[in-house]
């Protein structure tokens, strides 16, 4: 038994080293990871090495099959069935260091195979490769069908039903599409500079704007790397905002505004007791806000995050999606906004890590950087490799979606949000009077709500009106504003039903006897007499006895602000711009405030 027991222990200690050094060779080391691999036609004859590894593995399972067939001759069975295990072994070690070409794996071109350790090629998670340069580079435009007229292609595209299923690029076997809808509905893109974030972006927006009307789709830009990005994409009519993060008031504005659409979406869908947004009668066109470096908005906005991840949390059901761009995925994206984020794409990374936070494993790692555009895709069911396609024009593609657009006679989508207050403002033109009527309100320059600009004016029957503001910050050129609005219609500041005093602060006095400040009291408590008077101090200022609106210049003194009427929430917005910007003030009417900006 001795004689016939001891082949089989080498056989199983074989095996197991056998077993380890072809787990060995199905994951290279990573300084091999990019030398080429001839797969395909020949397996293993075209690799000499794999030939000799099959040699060398298969020798001891041919002498345990003839140690076999002797014990039987021999009529020693049960010694035979003690070597059946070892031979079997051996048979799937075999197997194992055959090189098989898997189903999902890419052939390597002659021409890449040829050009040496040019890093083309990167291992999978399998064993087997994935050959970038053997990918198709096409352009959106050739995977749209875009025809020597794209308008009309375009156009053919926006009459059928609405869908974001679009082409990104090419896989090793055909079209790489995505579908926000069905796999998100919302994304995260990472690549380190120059892996093609950008590229990626711009094809996307570009092919969804294709492929959907202004009517069924919207787009609001958020761009924290300098406004390149989307400088050319703004044009599109889908736009309805574009900021950047050299003007962080904007960005502000946009992140208010889209949570005040979130807001109004869920109020619409509540009305129609609808569970999705879809089942409304009119739908809102989807909204896909695109952010590029998503980690410099969360450094310099970190307030305004929370509002991202409530769009991340509901926005499927509303209608509204998220496609976030960042260089490190590591640490920048919250368990409950990443929860909801269904598509990982990741580009060229440095580090493994940053791979295996959205991919699972480091294969983003070993894309080569020669190779920019190659990506994978998580969508949670499985990771797919494939290459970003380009746009040959983006000019181009966005004036011919604009061509489409006029074709189609689309309505204008009105803008989301607006840029802030601009430090000046110029007085319009006056109207040509129609008749001696009084106007109803008065204007007198632009107000802000924190989110879109409006006219700001003053109403001529609600009451008196008291502007505040230290010495050289825009009252008497208030007051001339009013005066010349007044004047269109024939009326002036000593007109019955409106009058203005400038300097009043003397009039207000309750020490004052004279017959200027009894008269000026006298006009005051008149209900049909609006007065409009401007003071330097509100120490004599009684809300409501004296006035129901105010206009207040901030002084940036806190305590003398709130005294006089500023809320605190708004106070707490003012930056020193708006203190030094001559005009700036603050419009106070009943509970409610906004920041204006006066006309001069």
């Amino acid at each position: 038994m001795g004689r016939y027991g001891l082949p089989g222990a080498p056989a199983s200690s074989t095996l197991g080293g056998m077993s380890r050094h072809a787990q060995h060779r199905r994951r290279p080391h990573p300084s091999r990871a990019s030398q080429p691999h001839q797969a395909g036609k020949g397996g293993a004859a075209s690799d000499p090495r794999a030939k000799l590894m099959v040699f060398a593995m298969a020798a001891p399972l041919f002498a345990q099959v003839m140690m076999i067939a002797v014990m039987i001759a021999q009529g020693q069975w049960m010694f035979a069935m003690m070597v059946v295990p070892g031979a079997i072994g051996c048979l799937a070690s075999v197997l194992i260091a055959i090189p098989w070409r898997s189903p999902g794996q890419i052939e390597t071109t002659p021409a890449a195979a040829a050009a040496g350790p040019s890093g083309a090629i990167v291992n999978d998670d399998t064993g087997g490769t994935i050959g970038f340069d053997a990918m198709a580079s096409d352009t959106i435009e050739t995977l749209l069908g875009f025809d020597r007229m794209p308008w009309r292609s375009i156009v053919a595209q926006w009459l059928r039903p609405a869908s974001l299923a679009v082409p990104l690029g090419s896989t090793g076997t055909g079209r790489f599409d995505l579908d926000l809808v069905r796999q998100g509905p919302h994304a995260l893109v990472a690549g380190t500079t120059g892996s093609g974030k950008s590229v990626l972006l711009q094809s996307w927006c570009l092919a969804l704007a294709s492929r959907n009307g202004p009517d069924r789709l919207n787009f609001v830009f958020l761009d924290f790397k300098g406004g390149s990005a989307f400088r050319t994409l703004e044009r599109l009519p889908h736009t309805v905002g574009n900021v950047c993060d050299l003007d962080l008031d904007h960005a502000a504005r946009a992140l208010r505004a889209l949570e005040a659409e979130l807001t109004r979406r869920e109020r619409l869908a509540a009305s129609f007791h609808a569970a999705h947004i879809e089942d409304l009668p009119l739908p809102p066109p989807r909204l896909m806000v695109v952010i590029d470096e998503f980690h410099a908005l969360k450094d310099q906005l970190p307030d305004y995050i929370g509002r991202l991840v409530r769009i991340a949390s509901l926005g499927r059901s509303l209608g509204m999606h998220l496609i976030a761009c960042t260089q490190n995925p590591l640490g920048q994206v919250n368990a409950d906004m990443k929860a909801n984020m269904a598509i990982n794409i990741c580009l060229r990374v440095r580090d493994a890590m940053q791979s295996t936070e959205l991919l699972g494993d480091g294969r983003a790692a070993s894309i080569p950087p020669a190779l920019p555009g190659s990506a994978y895709c998580n969508d949670g069911e499985q990771v797919s490799a494939f290459r970003c396609a380009s746009v040959d024009d983006v000019a181009r593609c966005c004036r011919q979606i604009v061509l489409a657009d006029r074709f189609m006679e689309s309505v204008p989508i009105p803008q989301l949000f607006t840029a802030p207050l601009p430090s000046r403002v110029a007085r319009r033109p006056l109207p040509r009077a129609e008749s001696n009527r009084l106007p109803d309100r008065l204007w007198f320059g632009l107000a802000d709500n924190g989110i879109t600009l409006m006219d700001a004016t003053l109403p001529v029957t609600g009451g008196n009106v008291g502007v505040i503001g230290a010495h050289g910050r825009g009252k008497t050129t208030l007051l001339a504003t009013l005066a010349r609005e007044l004047a269109v219609d024939g009326h002036g500041g000593s007109d019955a039903s409106v009058r203005l005093f400038d300097d009043a602060d003397e009039l207000l006095d309750p020490f004052n006897a004279d017959d200027e400040a009894a008269s000026f009291r006298d006009a005051l408590a008149n209900p049909a007499v609006t007065v409009v008077f401007a003071v330097s101090s509100a120490r004599h200022v009684r809300v409501p006895e004296h006035c129901v609106t105010r206009i207040v210049f901030p002084c940036g003194e806190r305590s003398a602000d709130l005294m006089a009427g500023v809320p605190s929430n708004l106070l707490s917005m003012l930056g020193q711009r708006d203190l030094d910007t001559p005009g700036r003030a603050v419009l106070i009417t009943g509970a409610a405030a906004c920041l204006v900006q006066c006309a001069v």
